[in-house]
C-alpha cells in the first residue's frame, strides 16, 4: 500500500462552506465518496483541518493501491467526481485537474 500525505489552502471566507461540505462528505455523499475511491484505487482517506497564521488547510492523508491514484481521480468523469471537483474549486481556489506535485516522504515509521 502506498502512503501520501498532502495539503491544501481553505479561502478563509469560506471556511464554514468547507466544513459543510467535509460535513456532506461524511453523511449523505459518503456511499459515493466511498464509490469513487474504489473506482481510483484508494483504501483510506483522511481530513484534519489545519489553522496557521497564513489561515487554514486542508491537511490530507492517503493510502492508495498504486502512485496513479490522482490520474485516475482526473479521469473519472462519474457525476460524483465532477461535483466534488466543481466543490473543492470554489472552496478551496484549486483545479484538481491539473497534475499535484506530491511532498516527497522523508519519514514513515511505524510500530512493529
Amino acid at each position: 500500500m502506498k502512503k501520501f500525505a498532502y495539503s491544501f489552502p481553505i479561502l478563509e471566507h469560506k471556511i464554514d462552506k468547507w466544513l459543510s461540505f467535509a460535513e456532506e462528505i461524511n453523511t449523505s455523499k459518503n456511499d459515493e465518496f466511498s464509490q469513487m475511491h474504489k473506482r481510483i484505487g484508494v483504501k483510506k482517506e483522511s481530513w484534519f483541518l489545519q489553522k496557521s497564521n497564513d489561515g487554514y488547510s486542508v491537511v490530507v492523508y492517503t493510502e492508495a493501491e498504486s502512485d496513479d491514484f490522482l490520474e485516475n481521480f482526473k479521469n473519472d468523469t462519474s457525476d460524483f467526481s465532477n461535483w466534488f471537483r466543481k466543490e473543492v474549486s470554489e472552496l478551496q481556489n484549486i483545479d484538481l485537474n491539473y497534475k499535484t506535485q506530491m511532498p516527497i516522504k522523508v519519514l514513515d515509521w511505524e510500530e512493529e
